[in-house]
């Protein structure tokens, strides 16, 4: 039997994140408060002894991996997924999201309408490729974890972890972006997932058993 608990956790705020760019693929460094943020999330999860700590292998996600890991009370190993980046803008990368919105009609449909979002207009990714790889990097930690019981550390990015954790929590991956259906997922914010596989099961179960909480950085 498996019964695994993911602590799946934004990075830190960037410069891209406060000028209101359009970051994917593409990678800006750690503000102050990003670096402040992690610190204070590892501080709030130092003792929880984790197995694991794996993130994308962009920048921003590993260095806000490794400022928790840095606060735990465990040495901890770490490893990095590419299945877990952030969803690839293509011809966005790096632009002004409100010139984007004023300029590029189909823009309004990759931030309203993700059901009819083609990404062939920005050369980047559809949201039903990020679902799959987000859906696969999780299926690889599972297998990966080195023991049947115990906790994991994720860290990944805002719009694929908004996407992933909507559907594991039973929600319509076309109504992700709405605001009141499904949060946005803020900066160091932590979400747990449990899994839990019986040895009669081909494949095992996620449940959200908490999304998006911020409380650690306001308790501050």
């Amino acid at each position: 039997m498996k019964d695994l608990n993911l602590y799946l956790i934004r990075h830190g705020q960037t410069e891209w994140n406060i000028k209101d760019q359009m970051q994917g693929s593409q990678n800006s460094p750690l503000t102050p408060v990003g670096i402040l943020g992690a610190q204070i999330t590892g501080k709030h999860l130092q003792n929880i002894p984790f197995m694991q700590a794996y993130s994308s292998t962009q920048q921003r996600a590993m260095e806000t991996r490794d400022y928790i890991v840095n606060e735990n009370n465990m040495a901890i190993p770490t490893f990095e997924l590419a299945d877990l980046c952030e969803m690839d803008f293509g011809i966005w990368e790096g632009k002004h999201v409100p010139l984007l919105k004023q300029e590029v009609p189909q823009f309004m449909t990759y931030l309203t309408d993700p059901a009819n979002f083609d990404a062939s207009v920005n050369q980047g990714e559809n949201y039903l490729d990020v679902l799959a790889r987000m859906q696969r990097a999780l299926d690889t930690i599972i297998q990966n974890a080195p023991q049947d019981k115990g906790n994991i550390l994720v860290v990944s990015h805002g719009t694929v972890l908004r996407l992933l954790l909507c559907v594991l929590n039973g929600g319509d991956w076309r109504l992700h972006r709405n605001q009141e259906y499904f949060p946005r997922t803020l900066n160091t914010s932590i979400s747990v997932v449990h899994y839990q596989q019986n040895k009669d099961q081909s494949a095992g179960e996620y449940t959200v058993k908490s999304y998006n909480n911020v409380d650690h950085l306001t308790n501050e």
